[in-house]
C-alpha cells in the first residue's frame, strides 16, 4: 500500500521523516476502518485485563475449596508462564503465516479454550492446566495489539489509551470476581462470565481484521520469519527492554495478585472487604497511564520513569511499615498510579532506539516475554510465601522496582527520548 506518512494512521505520523514499518501494510486507507480496528484490540486489551487481575481476589476461594496450600496455587503461575513463553517465540511465525488479524483471533479462542475449562468447577489439575491456554491466548494478543496500535498516528497517546483499557478491564475484574465469590458459592461463574465476553471478543476481531483475515501481512512474511526472530533475538537492545518488561508486569500483576492474600494474613483483613482494594490498585494504574501519559511525553520519558519508580519505592515502604489497612488502601493506589505508564511508556521508546526494520518482531517478542513476568514472580512469591509467609510480597516488590530502574538505566539515549 506504500507509505502512509500522509494519512490520518502512519507510524508515528506527527514525525514526517519517520519512514513507514512492515506492519503498516496492515492498516488500510479508510480512517473508518482503522477506529474499528482500534475498538476491537482495545476491547482485546479489557479482556486481558479481566484476566489478569481476578485471580488474586479469588486465591482466599481458591484454596478451601480445592484443599491446597499456597504453593499448590502459586502453581497456576508457572502453567501460565508456560504459555507466556511459548506464545512469545511462537508469535512471528504464527504471524507470517495467518497476519495480525488471524492470530488475534487464534489468540482469543485459545483463551476462551481456557475459560471452557475452568467455569464448570473442574477438579484442580485441570483448573490449573486451563491457565496455560488464557495465557498463551493473551500472549498472542496482547503482541499484535501492540504492534497495531504503534502504527496508528500520535501512538504515544493511543498507546496509553490501549493500556488505559486494560486497567479498566484490572479494574472491573476484582470487583466482579469478588462480588460473584462473596455473594454466590460457585465462584468459577467468573470465568463463565469471561468465556462469554471472550465470544464477544472473538466476533469482535473477526469482524474488523475481516479483510485479509488469516493472510500474511506481508507476501514474503513467510520467507522472513525466521530472520526476523534471530535478528530480534541478537539485539541486545531488545534484550534489554526484555528485562524492563519482564520486570514491570512481574511487578504489576505480583502487587495485585497477593495484595487481597497480604491483607487476609497479614493484617488480618476480611476477604469480602479488602479484596475490593485490589480495584484500588488497579483503579490507581489505569488513571496513571490516562493521567501521566502527555505529561511523560512532555518531559521525557527517560526522565520520568526514573521519578515514578522513587515514588513507587516511596509507596512501597509506606505499605510495608504502616499496619493500617486504610493507609494501604491509600499507599497501593498511589503504587498503581506511579507505575502504570511504564509498559506504554516503554513500548513506544522501544520504537525510537530499535532499528526501523525489528519494530515488528521487538514489538510481539518483547510484549510477550515481557508479560511472561507476570506468571514469574507471582509464582516465585506464591513459592517462596508457602514456606516464609505473604509478607515477603513487600521485600520481592522494592526488589522488583529496583531492577526496573536498573534495566531503565541501560536504555540507550535517543533525541527523540527527550523533549
Amino acid at each position: 500500500m506504500g507509505d502512509n506518512r500522509d494519512t490520518e494512521h502512519g507510524p508515528n505520523a506527527q514525525d514526517e521523516t519517520y519512514p513507514a514499518t512492515e506492519s503498516s501494510f496492515l492498516l488500510p486507507k479508510s480512517a473508518r476502518d482503522v477506529k474499528s480496528k482500534i475498538f476491537s484490540t482495545n476491547f482485546a486489551a479489557l479482556m486481558a485485563g479481566l484476566n489478569d487481575a481476578s485471580l488474586g481476589v479469588l486465591i482466599p476461594y481458591i484454596q478451601p475449596t480445592y484443599q491446597v496450600g499456597l504453593l499448590q496455587v502459586s502453581m497456576i503461575y508457572l502453567v501460565n508462564f508456560t504459555g507466556w513463553v511459548i506464545a512469545s517465540f511462537a508469535n512471528i511465525h504464527v504471524c507470517s503465516y495467518i497476519g495480525t488479524g488471524g492470530t488475534l483471533v487464534l489468540g482469543a479462542s485459545i483463551q476462551c479454550m481456557g475459560y471452557a475449562l475452568m467455569f464448570w468447577s473442574p477438579p484442580f489439575p485441570l483448573f490449573v492446566a486451563a491457565f496455560f491456554f488464557t495465557g498463551c491466548g493473551v500472549a498472542f494478543q496482547d503482541a499484535q495489539v501492540n504492534m497495531f496500535i504503534i502504527t496508528v498516528k500520535d501512538a504515544h497517546r493511543w498507546l496509553g489509551i490501549l493500556h488505559a483499557v486494560y486497567g479498566v478491564g484490572t479494574v472491573l475484574g476484582p470487583l466482579i470476581a469478588n462480588t460473584i465469590a462473596s455473594r454466590i458459592p460457585v465462584w468459577h461463574y467468573y470465568y463463565l462470565l469471561t468465556l462469554l465476553l471472550g465470544a464477544v471478543n472473538i466476533s469482535s476481531l473477526v469482524w474488523t481484521f475481516r479483510k485479509g483475515l488469516f493472510s500474511p501481512n506481508v507476501s514474503n512474511a513467510k520467507d522472513t520469519a525466521g530472520k526476523e526472530l534471530r535478528d530480534t533475538m541478537s539485539n541486545r537492545t531488545v534484550w534489554i527492554f526484555n528485562g524492563f518488561f519482564f520486570l514491570y508486569v512481574g511487578a504489576e500483576v505480583t502487587a495485585g495478585g497477593w495484595l487481597v492474600q497480604f491483607l487476609v494474613s497479614v493484617r488480618n483483613g476480611d476477604p469480602k472487604k479488602v479484596g475490593y482494594i485490589a480495584s484500588g490498585f488497579w483503579t490507581g494504574f489505569t488513571l496513571g497511564r490516562v493521567a501521566l501519559a502527555d505529561i511523560t511525553h512532555r518531559f521525557g520519558e527517560r526522565r520520568m520513569v526514573f521519578i515514578y519508580t522513587a515514588l513507587a519505592v516511596v509507596m512501597q515502604i509506606l505499605f510495608w511499615v504502616v499496619p493500617d489497612i486504610i493507609v494501604n488502601a491509600v499507599t497501593v493506589c498511589f503504587l498503581g498510579f506511579f507505575i502504570g505508564p511504564f509498559y506504554p511508556v516503554g513500548l513506544y521508546v522501544l520504537t525510537k532506539v530499535i532499528p526501523q526494520e525489528l519494530h515488528v518482531g521487538a514489538m510481539g517478542f518483547t510484549a510477550s516475554i515481557g508479560q511472561a513476568g507476570s506468571a514469574a514472580f507471582p509464582f516465585m512469591t506464591g513459592a517462596i510465601a508457602s514456606q516464609a509467609g505473604v509478607q515477603v510480597l513487600q521485600p520481592i516488590m522494592l526488589g522488583l522496582l529496583v531492577g526496573i530502574a536498573i534495566f531503565w538505566s541501560f536504555i540507550p539515549r535517543q533525541r527523540a527520548i527527550a523533549i
